[in-house]
């Protein structure tokens, strides 16, 4: 599946939403979520059972394709803002405290940062990883 046609339509989408202050309803975050982890793991793939296994509070240090795949969510605005355009206010209830909480707290090494937000994430609102491409 060519990324291409899946961003021009998340931004065409995310466009119309922003503009009729419409929300992702939680099926549609479920189905998107799990578009982006189906995107992100052809290229560092990532087993389910480990996917399984940090969903339940555990988070193998040793799993770099893991790392990398959480990378993209390491940027505090810009992830705060993706939540906001998309997520209704019950979900944004469960997600926001953890991104204001975990994210940018180190941002030496860009894999290792974001990997160590979903821990703590995890840590501040275990639910919080049901509504990430986790």
């Amino acid at each position: 599946m060519d990324i291409l046609p899946v961003a021009v339509f998340l931004a065409v989408s995310l466009t119309i939403l922003t503009d009729c202050n419409a929300y992702l309803s939680e099926a549609a975050i479920k189905k998107t979520q799990k578009m982006l982890k189906s995107v992100c793991s052809k290229k560092f793939p990532v087993s389910d059972e480990t996917l399984t296994k940090v969903k339940e509070g555990e988070f193998p240090d040793d799993n770099d394709n893991l790392k990398v795949n959480s990378k993209g969510f390491i940027e505090k605005k810009l992830f705060k803002d993706k939540m906001t355009m998309l997520a209704p206010p019950n979900i944004l209830e469960i997600l926001i405290p953890p991104i204001e909480e975990c994210t940018e707290k180190d941002q030496d090494e860009l894999c290792q940062s974001a990997f160590n937000l979903f821990k703590c994430m995890y840590g501040v609102d275990p639910k919080c990883l049901d509504y990430l491409p986790v």
